[in-house]
């Protein structure tokens, strides 16, 4: 990371600068790394999101405590199957964490450009869709038009199970069915791609 400059500090002593700070088990690196982008894409384009470790932190611009409550509720919802703890920091805490990031070299987490809906791959769904999500529920998503998004499942999921992937993924969801043992192996191929 380039060195953060004193303007920031200078923010977060003025209590203009809250950060939300996501810190993943030893197990979750991986994860939480994937999830990242999840955050930035949820996040304001001014605001930064930073990973270091097993932390990922969201450094949120001119937003006051409800604010960042309220973020840090929406960024829950997008780390299902993480196990992680998750603070609100403002003033000495928030300015010790920065200065900890900034020896760490903690890595900035650039915004991607969104891809166009028509002709979608599973490449770019699974950027849009958690592969943790796809886990729980034992599904993938196959394609998207005009804000839907098509889910191929084994068993049609249950009303519960559709509200939370909606939640997540902000899009609503049409299922198709699919055998068992194809998601399955998509999942597979999944998870070893991430790893790599």
């Amino acid at each position: 990371m380039e060195r953060l400059s004193g303007h920031i500090f200078e923010l977060i002593n003025d209590e203009q600068v809250t950060l939300i700070c996501i810190q993943g088990s030893g197990q979750s690196q991986i994860l939480l790394r994937c999830a990242a982008q999840r955050i930035r894409q949820n996040v304001r384009r001014t605001d930064m999101v930073l990973v270091s470790g097993i932390s990922c932190i969201a450094v949120l611009y001119d937003t006051p405590l409800e604010g960042a409550q309220a973020v840090a509720r929406r960024i829950s919802t997008l780390l299902a199957d993480i196990e992680y703890e998750i603070q609100i920091l403002r003033g000495k805490a928030a300015y010790a964490l920065m200065q900890r990031l900034q020896t760490e070299c903690a890595i900035v987490v650039e915004q991607k450009e969104p891809e166009p809906t028509h002709g979608s791959s599973l490449a770019t769904l699974s950027v849009a869709f958690p592969y943790e999500l796809a886990r729980r529920y034992h599904c993938f998503p196959v394609g998207a038009e005009r804000g839907i998004l098509t889910l191929a499942t084994s068993q049609e999921l249950d009303r519960e199970a559709v509200s939370h992937v909606q939640e997540v993924i902000q899009r609503n969801i049409f299922q198709v069915r699919c055998e068992a043992s194809m998601i399955d192996d998509v999942l597979s191929y999944w998870q070893r791609t991430m790893l790599v």
